[in-house]
């Protein structure tokens, strides 16, 4: 009967996406670009994506690119978002697996009742259904598959240090170097939680597994880990001394200006706002609604006497990062409740298994409301890339074969989708490019947007294709398309193309 529920997981995660096919998160597309370049080059890793002038080295960690290239065959747009839905589902299956083996070990009573609530849980958790720090539940993003991975990684040290066979290191080790090949993010998570781990338990078993990981990752890459790990390095490294300064979505946060200015926009009911805020800066309090059930399980386990060790010892650990990581000296490692997404299925087995029933059904209520006003949010936000660019870019690849560059005034990453839709080269503004691309001036004379020098762009790189979002044509920016003739519009999009072709 609980196997039957893991249907849940996958339904809650795939119905939003078919009902918005075309709505593929930013991030998304450079995944989809990398793994179609994979695609394109036999299977193999390229030293550079496909159809990017600008395109750095592709040193990004990238298996969970190869796996989707290799299972899609190159319709990774088709399959695209299936992918969440899955390994979600799978991630769950196993932590039902891994909350079994522990119920019987302990001899824990009326399991079967327990493992539905288990799933249940899992199943509207907001630590996997949150939709505010990138794309995780309706895209397709390499999180997904570190995440799964690195709660092998740690189930595996746990089930050895109850069971003693030495299988499961073997299992750890081998899913800590696919962590360190698949998620930037991932890595830190086994680098500071396996390090702390070592020093609560008194053992030196999470650090070793995270030392032999590191060589498994050297030998399951063919040693093309090292250009990933100095890659990810020099990307720590500027956004330490640059990006947690500047980067719009980290120099406020966790100020207490931001908790002030939150309580001022709440009291002239600026409620748009006020949500933009909660969503971005407020780090001690968008937990509550972010990651409940971490926080109700790191309650519980000053108040109950938790029977396992590494249970509590690791709830601990992530605690202590989740407070590091809120302040500006480390914030360059990443938003601070991703690291509490990885306490998430430790969590609920301590909810499960110490929290009063009658609290565990109020607590299903909670998170299926908050599943639904994220659903609200979901279907309700704007989104630069939908119906329309689709609409615009099968246009331009149907209607233009000679050798051309296409730009876009639409965002950040647009010259992902844009070469992908197209088939045609693009500029490129890659994650660990940016800093670079900022320092050239007169390519990017503001920081994160393009030059309007429309003239520059055609005679340093080509660029002979434009196009635009009409909402961006009509902000600070003022664009001169005097040298360009309108190739195609429709409601949101227009195209030009340069005179000279």
């Amino acid at each position: 009967m609980e196997f039957l529920l893991l249907i849940i997981p996958f339904l809650i995660r795939y119905v939003p996406r078919y009902f918005n096919q075309n709505k593929i998160d930013a991030d998304t597309w450079y995944h989809l670009s990398s793994s179609k370049s994979i695609v394109n080059n036999n299977y193999k890793i390229p030293k550079i994506n496909d159809g990017f002038i600008l395109g750095g080295k592709y040193d990004y960690p990238y298996f969970s690119h190869w796996i989707v290239a290799i299972i899609s065959r190159g319709n990774v747009l088709k399959y695209e978002k299936y992918i969440a839905p899955i390994l979600d589902s799978i991630y769950i299956f196993m932590a039902l697996i891994y909350f079994q083996n522990i119920v019987e070990f302990y001899q824990i009573s009326d399991g079967f009742s327990k493992s539905i609530t288990f799933i249940l849980l899992l199943s509207f958790s907001m630590s996997m259904l949150k939709i505010s720090t990138g794309p995780r539940v309706y895209n397709f993003t390499p999180r997904v598959f570190g995440e799964l991975f690195t709660f092998i990684y740690f189930i595996s040290i746990h089930l050895f240090f109850l069971e003693e066979n030495m299988l499961y290191l073997f299992i750890s080790i081998f899913f800590g170097g696919l962590v360190l090949i698949t998620s930037k993010f991932g890595v830190q998570v086994l680098v500071f939680f396996s390090l702390l781990l070592s020093i609560f338990l008194f053992s030196l078993i999470p650090f070793l597994c995270l030392l032999v990981s590191f060589i498994v990752a050297l030998l399951l890459s063919n040693w093309h880990y090292k250009n990933i790990f100095i890659q990810q390095f020099k990307h720590m490294k500027q956004y330490a001394l640059y990006g947690q300064y500047n980067h719009p979505a980290l120099k406020n946060r966790n100020k207490l200006s931001q908790y002030i200015l939150f309580g001022k926009t709440l009291l002239r009911r600026d409620l748009k706002e006020a949500y933009i805020i909660f969503q971005r800066d407020l780090v001690f309090l968008n937990i509550f609604y972010k990651n409940i059930d971490v926080i109700i399980a790191l309650g519980l386990i000053f108040f109950v006497n938790i029977q396992d060790d590494f249970l509590m010892n690791i709830l601990i650990v992530g605690l202590i990062i989740f407070i590091l990581t809120s302040y500006k000296p480390f914030q360059f490692l990443g938003e601070s409740d991703r690291y509490l997404d990885y306490l998430l299925v430790f969590s609920v087995i301590v909810i499960v298994l110490y929290l009063p029933q009658e609290y565990i059904y109020f607590l299903l209520i909670v998170e299926f409301i908050f599943y639904i006003l994220t659903l609200v949010i979901y279907f309700k936000s704007s989104s630069d890339f939908g119906e329309e660019f689709i609409l615009a870019t099968n246009y331009i690849r149907k209607n233009i074969k000679n050798k051309s560059v296409i730009h876009g005034i639409i965002g950040m990453y647009i010259n992902y989708p844009l070469y992908l839709l197209t088939g045609i080269n693009t500029l490129a503004i890659e994650a660990n490019y940016v800093f670079n691309l900022n320092k050239n001036k007169k390519l990017m004379p503001k920081a994160m947007f393009y030059t309007k020098d429309f003239d520059y762009l055609y005679n340093e790189y080509g660029v002979n294709i434009i196009i635009a979002n009409k909402k961006y044509l009509h902000q600070d920016i003022q664009y001169d398309f005097s040298k360009f003739n309108l190739f195609y519009e429709n409601k949101q999009y227009v195209v030009y193309i340069r005179k000279e072709i």
